[in-house]
């Protein structure tokens, strides 16, 4: 996601005092120890911590095995415990508003932004069934599956092993994260039993994974023409749908789940994909070697319409040559005005574009391809990039941070202001900045994107662009964002940020 305001960083920075503005955005991730201690800030949000400690005016306090400070002033009490989960004003205390914002807890984060819509996971073998031990203990050997083993069980031509052989060996390729090999596999047990919805289902899984999304559409088709009614295959081919691109036969499969089992989550897929229906209705499309891009012809010149394309396929070339790596699917390109923008995204008004596996771009009042326009572009073009390489496991710190190096963009003017924070560990930790940054006020955003970039910079710089793709690469196959950077420079968060504000401070 392109941040509109991010210009307006270095003036925030220079007239916050160090501490007033920890203290103003300070919020965290809770990570993998348990939480003991809830810090309350006067500004309304929490902190969950491992334990905490006073000493000379601060409250020392720890996540994990990490150690950080921030004023007591800032402090309106702690607690044992996690923070309550509240829409309301918090009981006895100053706070106002919508009352303390835990932003620490995993089901208050949203997914990430930068994703096609997933496919419902649907069951799998059931790991301590008799049956699928010993199928397991038959195609592998130790921790790997052997394809000499499962070639053996194909050629006994009993279609329900071959099959359910094959459907083990893919579904634990999924696990680890390689979904190529696994739609191999699913191949084979569709090949062996093809009126079977559950491997059509786990194939189409496969398929969408690999960005093969019109694939996926396909062998959902294949289901829901075998199981009409399934609420199950309806959701699922309503996403597979809307991410090849048929938004009017999505909301048609949302529709008919809906009324077999009406579901909030896909109440809202369809309300959105209604409301782009409606632009899309109003809309024209020109394509591209990489690109569709969608467009209302009264509001974008022709020429307008080819500098966009021709600016994103230069930006397709040079990314793609940076990072040694492209798209499999074509992308789609969504131009707004930017209340339709806002009103489809429901991206906060600091956004300035948005990547949620289509382009959404609003171009409200431009005629001609300018500078912001081109970066924008080239950030959420990169989103695209880094999903394919990570298997849309990126954390978001990283993510951000590569989109906006590719615009360019650097990190040196912040070097006075964030160097400082890194050293003092007063830096929001990048624990934080796994996940989307949508639910950030705009300060928050703008010091979030800050340090993404910092951070992904410095990485840059010492290690290397393919070192960086390498980890995204070892993130993809399913290892912690943490320990995939740890694998790949010796560092774990902790470490990243002591060497990034050492390298700010050399600046």
């Amino acid at each position: 996601m392109a941040n509109a305001r991010i210009k307006n960083i270095e003036a925030i920075l220079e007239s916050c005092p160090r501490n007033a503005l920890f203290g103003a955005i300070v919020f965290f991730v809770l990570i993998h120890s348990a939480v003991a201690d809830t810090i309350y800030l006067k500004s309304g949000l929490s902190i969950s911590v491992t334990r905490t400690q006073e000493k000379d005016g601060q409250i020392l306090y720890w996540v994990g095995g990490d150690q950080y400070s921030i004023d007591k002033d800032a402090v309106l009490k702690t607690e044992t415990g996690d923070a309550p989960v509240s829409k309301g004003s918090f009981t006895g205390s100053t706070i106002s508003g919508s009352g303390v914002q835990d932003l620490t807890r995993r089901d208050s984060v949203a997914n990430s932004p930068h994703d096609k819509i997933k496919l419902p996971i649907p069951g799998g073998p059931k790991q301590n069934d008799a049956y699928w031990t010993g199928l397991r203990n038959r195609i592998m050997v130790r921790d790997t599956i052997d394809d000499q083993r499962l070639a053996e069980i194909e050629i006994q031509h009993n279609d329900r092993t071959t099959a359910d052989a094959f459907y083990l060996a893919a579904t634990t390729e999924m696990q680890n994260g390689n979904a190529d090999k696994a739609a191999g596999y699913f191949e084979h047990a569709v090949r062996a039993m093809p009126d079977r919805v559950d491997l059509l289902q786990w194939h189409a899984i496969a398929l969408a994974a690999q960005g093969r999304y019109p694939d996926a559409d396909n062998e959902l088709e294949r289901a829901n023409s075998l199981k009409p009614d399934s609420v199950e295959v309806l959701r699922m081919l309503g996403s597979a749908r809307y991410d090849a691109d048929h938004t009017a036969d999505a909301i048609a499969a949302w529709k008919r789940a809906q009324e077999l089992s009406p579901d909030p989550a896909v109440a809202g897929l369809l309300h959105k994909a209604e409301r782009e229906l409606e632009v899309e209705e109003k809309s024209r499309s020109k394509k591209s070697r990489h690109f569709t891009l969608h467009y209302q012809g009264d509001k974008t010149s022709a020429d307008l319409q080819q500098q966009i394309l021709a600016t994103l396929e230069t930006a397709y070339q040079d990314i793609s040559r940076q990072l040694s790596y492209e798209p499999r699917e074509n992308i789609i390109v969504i131009l707004y005005t930017k209340t339709e923008f806002m009103d489809i995204t429901q991206a906060p008004s600091w956004a300035g574009a948005l990547n949620d596996g289509k382009l959404r771009i609003p171009i409200g009042g431009i005629t001609a391809m300018d500078s912001e326009l081109e970066r924008n572009l080239r950030h959420e073009l990169t989103h695209s990039f880094v999903h394919g390489l990570s298997s849309g496991r990126c954390p978001i710190w990283l993510n951000e941070g590569l989109a906006q190096l590719m615009e360019p963009r650097s990190a040196a003017m912040y070097a006075r202001q964030l160097g400082p924070m890194f050293l003092d560990r007063k830096a929001i930790p990048f624990s934080a900045f796994q996940y989307s940054f949508t639910r950030f006020n705009p300060l928050q955003a703008e010091v979030a994107y800050a340090e993404s970039l910092s951070a992904t910079e410095y990485l840059q710089g010492r290690y290397g662009m393919t070192e960086i793709v390498r980890m995204l690469q070892s993130i993809g196959t399913g290892v912690e964002p943490g320990n995939g950077s740890d694998n790949s420079t010796g560092m774990d968060y902790s470490v990243l940020a002591q060497r990034v504000g050492e390298e700010m401070a050399k600046q």
